[in-house]
């Protein structure tokens, strides 16, 4: 929408008379339709403006929900990651164990291998 700038001249008779206070000279004002027509293009101008914020603005707190959203998940795959490291950990620690039992066993049978061959040969 296009709207045309509006200008105000004051007329200055005296250049040492002081200006009435502000209030004074709005009171005394009456708007023309130019002015009407200026600031209703203005408040349009500012109602588009503020309807693409808006939609700027929902833009971002839907990405910023999303990130939000990919952030928890994130943290809940290093826990389940790092609960997985440990379990695994704890298996290899298992395992190790076993084998150390099954050496312990093997060498137990190995001793009582010879001593069966020493008592009966």
């Amino acid at each position: 929408m296009f709207c045309g700038r509006f200008a105000y001249s004051a007329n200055n008779d005296s250049p040492s008379t002081p200006a009435p206070p502000l209030a004074e000279r709005l009171a005394g004002l009456r708007p023309s339709r130019e002015l009407l027509e200026f600031y209703r293009c203005k408040v349009a101008e500012f109602d588009e403006v503020h309807e693409a914020l808006i939609k700027r603005l929902d833009s971002y707190k839907s990405t910023l929900q999303n990130q939000v959203q990919m952030e928890r998940r994130l943290q809940k795959r290093e826990t389940e990651v790092y609960e997985l490291q440990q379990a695994l950990s704890d298996m290899q620690m298992v395992v190790l164990q076993s084998r150390e039992q099954i050496l312990q066993l093997y060498a137990k049978n190995d001793l009582l291998k010879i001593r069966y061959r020493w008592l009966f040969f």
